[in-house]
């Protein structure tokens, strides 16, 4: 598993580079035009696009992803003369993929360019001398800065700076791979960077991530108290045991002292996201696609010269960085081949079967949160990818149906997505937390997240039943 914050740029040469990098540009901005005026054609043109990139970039797509998408592939096709409205399930499938593809890219930029400052790489060092009583609370918290800004990528920084702690038990490092897991299933409930929020804004029209986002930050909170609390309960009795190397601990102040440009940073580019967001009146995956280039642009022009020849410095690694998206081909397909299986096969699933659940479940807002949330978190438990099983259930189970209010029925989507990603071994997060602790990728996402996540789905679906029985009255 490649970090793509640190993966050094391939080499490429023209004319193949620069037809690659014209392709790679096209996929967010001719996103952006089918995403802000929807001219006819448009998802014609997106859908060559992206196959064209795949294409060009045919030999660094893995193996098993080829595989699993041409399934993915074939069983679409097998169920589209079926169904009523083909075309606009398959348009659907398209954008979802094309949106997360654009995400990637401009992230990615923004990512890369972090990832180089020295700042980031010495508080993800001071982070792990943190007492060990307090570390996973710190972790946790810290996850939601770093991941928040900086994506997947700030997440897989997290991991390799824990797997260079070498002074820690297995069990403490267990600790802290898993506050930072953990991390990631309470940050992508609310982080507009990530495609999880992207997509379930994408399913129903009318929603806005600052409607959702106080929901959203509550079961975050919800969350990270949860595994503070489990990881305080599970550390009794073994202090006495724990590795007794004499390491300096570092104080919160000094790491607050350290961190909080970064943290300033963060809410500062967040408020420019929502002011631009609500001033231009612009979704704000529409923002992010614009903007984070830029931000990557000016991050790269203060690590370089000052002056225009910063800039110029700045222009010419996001060029770099651009070139370097084509490693992130398999993630492109995979998206793409799910998004349209999602929606096709959510399309093709009988009227009947949805509303027997939402019989099953009617007047009983806890319950269809828990049945939403559930399910999608079953679902990724049997190898299906779990933005697959997000469509599926999120296409399928309509607001309507289960009787909830949209914000209360787009955060139980997250939720679900976000611990599915959490506890399920065929995730890119537990492939890469195994990878970095050498941990076996069971242990390290069923057997150490799972109490977690039936006592997440729990109090999550009681917080969110409440919220939707009070906006009922």
């Amino acid at each position: 598993m490649r970090d793509p914050a640190t993966a050094s740029p391939p080499v490429l040469t023209a004319p193949t580079s620069s037809l690659t990098l014209t392709v790679t540009g096209a996929i967010p901005v001719i996103t952006l035009v089918d995403l802000m005026l929807r001219p006819s054609g448009s998802i014609a043109v997106l859908a060559a696009v992206l196959a064209l990139f795949l294409l060009l970039n045919a030999t660094q797509v893995s193996a098993g992803v080829l595989r699993t998408s041409v399934l993915l592939g074939s069983l679409t096709l097998l169920l589209l003369p079926g169904l009523d409205e083909p075309w606009m399930a398959l348009q659907q499938g398209v954008r979802i993929g094309a949106l997360i593809a654009s995400l990637l890219v401009s992230v990615n930029l923004l990512s890369r360019a972090a990832g180089r400052t020295t700042r980031v790489r010495d508080v993800l060092r001071t982070l792990q001398q943190s007492p060990h009583p307090s570390r996973y609370w710190r972790l946790s918290l810290a996850s939601q800065f770093f991941g928040g800004l900086l994506g997947l990528a700030g997440i897989a920084m997290m991991m390799e700076a824990a797997a260079q702690h070498d002074r820690d038990d297995a069990r403490e490092q267990l600790s802290s791979f898993c506050a930072i897991a953990r991390g990631y299933s309470a940050l992508s409930l609310w982080s507009p960077l990530y495609s999880n929020m992207s997509i379930v804004l994408g399913l129903y029209a009318g929603t806005s991530w600052t409607g959702m986002l106080p929901m959203a930050l509550g079961v975050t909170a919800l969350f990270i108290v949860l595994g503070t609390a489990m990881d305080r309960l599970g550390r009794r009795g073994r202090e006495a045991t724990a590795d007794t190397v004499d390491t300096p601990d570092v104080a919160a102040r000094d790491i607050w002292r350290s961190g909080a440009p970064i943290v300033v940073t963060m809410l500062c580019f967040m408020a420019v996201l929502v002011a631009l967001s609500h001033g231009q009146q612009w979704p704000i995956t529409a923002v992010i696609i614009t903007v984070t280039p830029l931000g990557a642009w000016v991050v790269n022009a203060c690590i370089g010269q000052h002056g225009s020849k910063g800039l110029g410095t700045g222009a010419r690694m996001v060029w770099a960085d651009m070139a370097g998206f084509r490693s992130m081909t398999s993630e492109v397909l995979m998206f793409l081949a799910s998004g349209c299986a999602g929606t096709v096969i959510a399309s093709a699933i009988p009227d009947a079967w949805t509303a027997q659940i939402g019989a099953w479940v009617a007047g009983a807002p806890v319950l269809a949160c828990l049945t939403l949330s559930a399910l999608i978190v079953a679902l990724c438990a049997a190898a299906i990818h779990p933005m697959l099983c997000a469509v599926i259930v999120g296409t399928s189970l309509t607001p309507t149906t289960l009787g909830l209010p949209l914000p209360v029925h787009l955060t139980a989507l997250l939720v679900g997505w976000g611990l599915a990603i959490t506890i399920t071994p065929f995730s890119v997060l537990s492939l890469m937390a195994s990878r970095w602790s050498g941990v076996p990728v069971l242990t390290i996402s069923l057997r150490a997240n799972g109490g977690f996540v039936l006592l997440a789905l729990l109090v999550s679906s009681v917080l969110l039943g409440t919220l939707a029985t009070w906006i009922h009255a």
